[in-house]
C-alpha cells in the first residue's frame, strides 16, 4: 500500500511538470497522499503472547485492539490470564495507524487443562506402547526358553536311543557267555573198613556220600565211621 501510495505522489508530480496544459495537483491532496503512506505500519506477530503484552505492543504501534474468548465468549477481565491464539490482520503485514487488530484469546486455565490432557494422553499411549513392548519381549523369550527345552529334550532322546541302540548293538556282537563247568560226579570210592575211612581223611562218611556203606554204619543211623 505505501508503494502504491508513493507511486501515485510521484506519477501526480511528473503530470504536474509535464506541459502548460496540466494542472497541479491541490496541496490538500498530495498531503493527504503522503500522510496515508506514512501511517501504513506493519502489524506485530503477537500469537502466543499474554494479552496484556500484545495490547501494549499494538498500541504502541498506534492500533487499536479488540479481544474475544474464541472459546466461549467470556468476559476478558485480566488481560495477563489470557493468552492471544490468533490475529487479525495477521503478523507481518501493512496496516494503518488507529485500525483496529482482532485478537483471539484463550484463558491460561482452559490452555492449562489441554496441556494437562495431552500430556495424559500422551503418557497413557506411552505406556500402552511400553506394555506391548514388554509383552512382545516376554512372549518372544518365552518362545525361546520353550524351543530350547524342546531341543534340550529332544537331544537327550537322541543321546538315549544311540546309547540304547549302542548297547543293543553290542549285545547282537558279544560273544556267547561260556556253559558254566560241570562239577565233576564225585568219584566212585570204597572203603573196606572205618579204619581205611579215617586213613583216606573220609570219615565220618553220610548215606547218599561216595564210599558210604550200610556195612561200615553199624548202627544204621546214616552216619558210617563215626568214631
Amino acid at each position: 500500500m505505501k508503494k502504491t501510495l508513493t507511486l501515485v505522489v510521484l506519477t501526480g508530480l511528473m503530470l504536474t511538470g509535464c506541459g502548460g496544459k496540466q494542472t497541479a495537483a491541490p496541496p490538500s491532496e498530495t498531503a493527504t497522499a503522503v500522510s496515508v503512506a506514512v501511517d501504513a505500519v506493519t502489524v506485530p506477530h503477537v500469537t502466543g503472547l499474554a494479552l496484556d503484552k500484545a495490547t501494549d505492543q499494538l498500541e504502541d504501534l498506534g492500533f487499536k485492539v479488540e479481544a474475544v474468548d474464541a472459546v466461549a465468549g467470556k468476559s476478558i477481565i485480566v488481560e495477563k490470564n489470557w493468552q492471544v491464539t490468533s490475529q487479525d490482520p495477521t503478523g507481518s503485514t501493512q496496516a494503518a495507524k488507529g485500525s483496529t487488530v482482532h485478537l483471539g484469546v484463550k484463558h491460561l486455565d482452559e490452555i492449562a487443562a489441554e496441556k494437562a490432557a495431552a500430556e495424559k494422553a500422551a503418557a497413557e499411549v506411552a505406556a500402552a506402547e511400553k506394555a506391548a513392548a514388554d509383552k512382545a519381549a516376554a512372549d518372544l523369550a518365552a518362545t525361546q526358553l520353550a524351543a530350547e527345552q524342546a531341543a534340550a529334550q529332544k537331544a537327550a532322546a537322541d543321546q538315549a536311543a544311540a546309547q540304547q541302540a549302542a548297547a543293543q548293538q553290542a549285545a547282537k556282537q558279544a560273544p556267547a557267555p561260556a556253559p558254566a563247568p560241570v562239577a565233576p560226579a564225585p568219584a566212585a570210592a570204597y572203603y573196606g573198613s572205618c579204619a581205611d575211612a579215617k586213613a583216606a581223611g573220609a570219615a565220618p562218611l553220610f548215606a547218599g556220600q561216595a564210599g558210604y556203606r550200610p556195612a561200615l554204619d553199624r548202627d544204621k543211623d546214616g552216619v558210617a565211621c563215626e568214631s
